[in-house]
C-alpha cells in the first residue's frame, strides 16, 4: 500500500481474494491483468506489513507479561 493508508485487513484481504478469483477465469484481458496484478501485489505487501506489525506487538506483550504467558 504505497499511500500508507490504514489497513482494513478484512476488506483488503477480500479484495485480494477477488483478484485471485478473477485470474482463475478462463478469459482475462491482458491490460486489465497488469492492473490487477499490480493492485494485488500492493494489497499483499500492505497485508504482510500489517501482519508483521501485529506479530511485533504480540511479541512485546508477551515480553511484558513473561511468566504469565506460556510459549
Amino acid at each position: 500500500m504505497t499511500s500508507k493508508k490504514p489497513v482494513d485487513f478484512a476488506k483488503d484481504f477480500a479484495e485480494l481474494e477477488k483478484i485471485v478469483a478473477w485470474f482463475e477465469k478462463d478469459d482475462v484481458d491482458l491490460e486489465e491483468a497488469f492492473k490487477k496484478f499490480e493492485t494485488g501485489l500492493e494489497l499483499a505487501a500492505g497485508l504482510k506489513e500489517y501482519l508483521q506489525t501485529v506479530e511485533n506487538r504480540v511479541t512485546e506483550i508477551k515480553k511484558k507479561f513473561k511468566g504469565l504467558v506460556e510459549e
